[in-house]
């Protein structure tokens, strides 16, 4: 199946690059297929525009599956990824990172995961490993505009040397391989989409988050040097059918409304759609990360399943649920199964909107150097066992797999030291549980 999808994905990348070599003139326009939207730029005083092509009638799209061609209707089955190189002491981009290795709590057994930056070919390593593990899709972590400067951004609190450059390697190892990448927002220091989400007090439209996400199309939608790039960002239906390309945003709350304000939270995210769409001519869409009331996450107003569930799923930049291991905002003591209890409720009730969900899974949590106080918790058999039985009854929209290389928390895909390719091979059999649904 993978060398059919291959052959696909390569033939699609070939006419796509023709059609934009015969169709673009000195003033770029967007160009839509009825395949998938090439986005270019416009010169700076015209607006973008879509301009149809009629060549071929696509595949009827499902509601919160991939859209890019050779993947139309595939399930969602993505990890988040931190791309650079280890925080090794080494300064591979422009911004120097504190070492972390110290605070590694599990280590990877292949050298080759921290060297990421060292050679091309640790990067082929790292992609061909989550190929091989039944993922096709790989969310992003993105710290920031690649305009910032060195004490803001990602050099002071991601866990990997995650710049700018790291993306750009990572679009370059994906490039012409059957795996998608969708920008993971991260929060960071000085920025978190809660602060300014739906709008600020001076009623400008969550501008921090818009200009990242603008910054991200012009740079791997909209780079003349590098139009390869743009084949290789996650397309996903909407509810409507229409392709959009997807974003993922951690820690979906907000202190800018009140607790009962639902359809403000849920009208947002098209505010925000739309105002990227006016700036770009390009169509986004969002796999949102759902922060619990009752719980101690962060932010003022919290969705919850029964009161917001029903106008997130009339909107239409709105793709699908991503949570990022949600149950680590449980509130009080709480034991293994006590977490379990809390994640299968959580999972259960998002599944149950309509809305596309996504499974999330790890193999638990152990920051106890990082964060001394943080919680410990899975990385047990008993763990693992209720987890698989989770994506069987709730993925059947896809699951993310938090995270890749998560080795400061404990939570890691690749073959660890303390773990051997336990994890591994459990992501490998629930990709296999999601393709069977």
């Amino acid at each position: 199946m993978n060398n059919k999808r291959q052959s696909v994905w390569i033939i699609g990348n070939i006419s796509l690059l023709l059609l934009l070599a015969c169709n673009l003139g000195p003033n770029l326009t967007t160009i839509e297929s009825t395949e998938t939207p090439i986005i270019t730029k416009t010169d700076a005083h015209t607006k973008p525009t879509e301009i149809p092509a009629t060549t071929a009638t696509p595949e009827p799209g499902i509601w919160g599956r991939l859209a890019n061609p050779g993947f139309e209707n595939e399930r969602i089955k993505t990890t988040l990824f931190f791309p650079g190189q280890a925080r090794d002491s080494s300064q591979r981009y422009d911004c120097h990172a504190g070492p972390n290795t110290n605070l590694f709590t599990v280590h990877p057994s292949d050298q080759k995961n921290l060297n990421w930056s060292a050679i091309p070919t640790n990067r082929d390593f790292v992609i061909s490993e989550m190929l091989t593990a039944g993922l096709n899709v790989v969310s992003m972590s993105s710290w920031g505009e690649d305009f910032l400067s060195c004490d803001v951004g990602w050099s002071h609190i991601a866990p990997m040397q995650a710049s700018p450059g790291s993306h750009d390697e990572l679009f370059i190892a994906a490039n012409g391989k059957p795996l998608l990448i969708m920008p993971f927002i991260e929060s960071r220091n000085d920025w978190a989409f809660r602060d300014e989400f739906p709008r600020t007090s001076d009623n400008h439209i969550a501008p921090g988050t818009i200009s990242q996400i603008v910054n991200l199309i012009e740079r791997y939608l909209q780079d003349d040097s590098h139009p390869e790039w743009a084949s290789s960002w996650a397309q996903a239906y909407d509810k409507n059918g229409e392709s959009r390309y997807a974003v993922v945003l951690i820690h979906a709350s907000s202190n800018r409304l009140s607790p009962s304000e639902h359809e403000p939270f849920a009208v947002g995210f098209d505010l925000i759609a739309e105002e990227i769409f006016q700036r770009t001519g390009v169509k986004i869409g969002f796999l949102i990360d759902p922060l619990q009331p009752y719980t101690h996450a962060p932010g003022w107003f919290k969705p919850t399943p029964e009161s917001t569930g029903p106008f997130l799923a009339q909107s239409n930049s709105i793709l699908g649920i991503q949570s990022f291991i949600p149950e680590i905002w449980f509130s009080g003591s709480p034991t293994d199964a006590n977490f379990l209890t809390w994640k299968e409720s959580y999972s259960r009730r998002w599944a149950e909107t309509g809305i596309p969900f996504l499974m999330d899974i790890s193999p638990g949590y152990d920051a106890h150097i990082v964060f001394p106080n943080s919680y410990h918790y899975g990385l047990t058999p008993a763990w693992q066992e209720a987890l698989t039985s989770m994506v069987r009854d709730f993925g059947q929209d896809g699951l993310v797999f938090n995270s890749w290389n998560g080795y400061t928390e404990g939570m890691a895909a690749v073959p660890t030291i303390e773990f051997g390719d336990q994890y591994y091979r459990w992501l490998q059999e629930a990709c296999q549980i999601v393709d069977s649904q």
